[in-house]
Protein backbone atom coordinates (compact mmCIF):
# COMPACT_ATOMS: atom_id res chain seq x y z
CA UNK A 1 0.00 0.00 0.00
CA UNK A 2 2.98 2.47 0.80
CA UNK A 3 4.43 1.90 -2.57
CA UNK A 4 1.66 2.42 -4.09
CA UNK A 5 1.17 6.22 -2.57
CA UNK A 6 4.83 6.30 -2.85
CA UNK A 7 4.27 5.73 -6.88
CA UNK A 8 0.82 7.93 -7.39
CA UNK A 9 2.90 10.96 -5.31
CA UNK A 10 5.41 10.61 -7.65
CA UNK A 11 3.10 10.53 -11.13
CA UNK A 12 1.24 13.79 -9.45
CA UNK A 13 4.92 15.47 -8.76
CA UNK A 14 5.92 14.85 -12.37
CA UNK A 15 2.70 15.93 -14.00
CA UNK A 16 2.93 18.88 -12.07
CA UNK A 17 5.95 19.57 -13.01
CA UNK A 18 5.79 19.29 -16.72
CA UNK A 19 2.46 21.82 -16.60
CA UNK A 20 4.71 24.45 -14.68
CA UNK A 21 7.61 23.87 -17.39
CA UNK A 22 4.69 24.39 -20.17
CA UNK A 23 3.22 27.75 -18.43
CA UNK A 24 6.01 29.85 -19.72
CA UNK A 25 6.23 29.08 -23.28
CA UNK A 26 2.72 29.58 -23.33
CA UNK A 27 3.12 32.43 -21.95
CA UNK A 28 5.92 33.41 -24.27
CA UNK A 29 4.04 32.87 -27.20
CA UNK A 30 1.01 34.67 -26.02
CA UNK A 31 3.51 37.64 -25.55
CA UNK A 32 5.57 37.16 -28.68
CA UNK A 33 1.65 37.04 -30.70
CA UNK A 34 0.30 40.80 -29.25
CA UNK A 35 0.55 43.36 -31.80
CA UNK A 36 0.90 46.81 -30.70
CA UNK A 37 2.55 50.64 -31.06
CA UNK A 38 3.21 53.07 -28.24
CA UNK A 39 4.88 56.36 -28.11
CA UNK A 40 8.04 55.59 -25.81
CA UNK A 41 8.21 59.38 -25.62
CA UNK A 42 6.72 61.75 -25.07
CA UNK A 43 4.13 60.28 -22.32
CA UNK A 44 0.68 60.80 -22.38
CA UNK A 45 0.32 64.29 -20.82
CA UNK A 46 3.57 65.35 -21.14
CA UNK A 47 4.57 69.14 -21.66
CA UNK A 48 7.35 69.37 -23.91
CA UNK A 49 8.70 71.79 -26.21
CA UNK A 50 9.11 72.31 -30.16
CA UNK A 51 10.56 70.22 -32.04
CA UNK A 52 8.84 67.76 -30.33
CA UNK A 53 10.95 65.11 -30.72
CA UNK A 54 9.14 61.25 -30.96
CA UNK A 55 10.35 58.24 -29.83
CA UNK A 56 8.15 55.31 -31.39
CA UNK A 57 7.95 51.62 -30.28
CA UNK A 58 6.53 48.49 -31.93
CA UNK A 59 5.53 44.76 -30.48
CA UNK A 60 5.20 41.89 -32.16
CA UNK A 61 5.11 43.62 -36.22
CA UNK A 62 8.93 44.32 -37.61
CA UNK A 63 9.71 48.30 -39.25
CA UNK A 64 11.40 47.91 -42.37
CA UNK A 65 10.97 51.04 -45.18
CA UNK A 66 8.11 51.40 -47.40
CA UNK A 67 7.99 49.49 -50.56
CA UNK A 68 6.82 45.61 -50.11
CA UNK A 69 4.14 44.31 -48.62
CA UNK A 70 4.85 41.94 -46.39
CA UNK A 71 2.69 39.64 -43.56
CA UNK A 72 4.19 41.55 -40.30
CA UNK A 73 6.07 44.50 -41.30
CA UNK A 74 5.67 47.93 -42.35
CA UNK A 75 6.02 50.96 -41.09
CA UNK A 76 5.29 54.41 -38.89
CA UNK A 77 2.89 57.35 -39.62
CA UNK A 78 1.97 60.00 -37.15
CA UNK A 79 -1.31 61.43 -37.68
CA UNK A 80 -1.67 64.77 -35.64
CA UNK A 81 -5.38 65.58 -34.12
CA UNK A 82 -6.57 62.32 -35.24
CA UNK A 83 -7.38 59.10 -33.57
CA UNK A 84 -6.54 56.70 -36.26
CA UNK A 85 -6.14 56.01 -39.43
CA UNK A 86 -9.02 53.69 -40.97
CA UNK A 87 -8.16 49.81 -41.67
CA UNK A 88 -7.21 49.18 -45.37
CA UNK A 89 -7.08 52.62 -46.43
CA UNK A 90 -4.09 54.70 -47.40
CA UNK A 91 -2.81 57.04 -45.33
CA UNK A 92 -2.16 60.25 -47.60
CA UNK A 93 0.78 62.84 -47.13
CA UNK A 94 -0.56 65.84 -45.14
CA UNK A 95 0.30 68.46 -42.49
CA UNK A 96 -1.47 66.15 -40.01
CA UNK A 97 -0.37 62.74 -41.63
CA UNK A 98 3.32 62.26 -41.61
CA UNK A 99 4.93 59.65 -43.03
CA UNK A 100 8.23 57.83 -41.82
CA UNK A 101 8.51 55.15 -44.96
CA UNK A 102 12.32 54.71 -44.21
CA UNK A 103 11.33 52.83 -41.23
CA UNK A 104 12.38 55.46 -38.95
CA UNK A 105 11.49 54.56 -35.10
CA UNK A 106 12.37 58.16 -33.66
CA UNK A 107 11.55 61.74 -35.33
CA UNK A 108 11.46 65.30 -34.09
CA UNK A 109 7.93 67.32 -35.57
CA UNK A 110 8.18 71.27 -34.91
CA UNK A 111 4.22 72.13 -33.87
CA UNK A 112 2.92 75.52 -32.66
CA UNK A 113 1.85 76.07 -28.71
CA UNK A 114 -1.02 74.43 -27.80
CA UNK A 115 -2.43 70.66 -27.06
CA UNK A 116 -2.57 68.16 -29.40
CA UNK A 117 -3.62 64.74 -29.89
CA UNK A 118 -0.59 62.56 -31.16
CA UNK A 119 -1.44 58.83 -32.53
CA UNK A 120 1.08 56.92 -33.67
CA UNK A 121 -0.55 54.38 -36.30
CA UNK A 122 1.37 51.26 -38.23
CA UNK A 123 0.71 50.89 -41.72
CA UNK A 124 1.96 48.36 -44.43
CA UNK A 125 4.36 48.60 -47.38
CA UNK A 126 2.26 51.08 -49.69
CA UNK A 127 0.97 53.17 -46.88
CA UNK A 128 -2.37 51.23 -46.19
CA UNK A 129 -3.46 51.29 -42.52
CA UNK A 130 -3.46 48.53 -39.75
CA UNK A 131 -6.53 50.59 -38.26
CA UNK A 132 -7.55 51.14 -34.75
CA UNK A 133 -5.38 47.75 -33.44
CA UNK A 134 -2.58 48.95 -34.20
CA UNK A 135 -2.75 52.59 -33.61
CA UNK A 136 -2.01 54.53 -30.28
CA UNK A 137 -3.21 57.97 -29.24
CA UNK A 138 -1.75 60.44 -26.42
CA UNK A 139 -2.27 64.23 -25.61
CA UNK A 140 0.82 66.68 -25.51
CA UNK A 141 0.84 70.05 -24.73
CA UNK A 142 3.69 72.03 -26.41
CA UNK A 143 5.12 75.45 -25.11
Amino acid sequence: MKLLKYITAIFFMACSTKKQQEAPSNLENMIVNEKKVFFKWPKDGSTVASPVFIDMGIEGMIVEPAGVVKDGYGHHHILINQSYWPEGQVIPTSDSTLHYGLGQTDASIELDPGKYLLSLQFADGVHVSYGESMSHSIEINVE
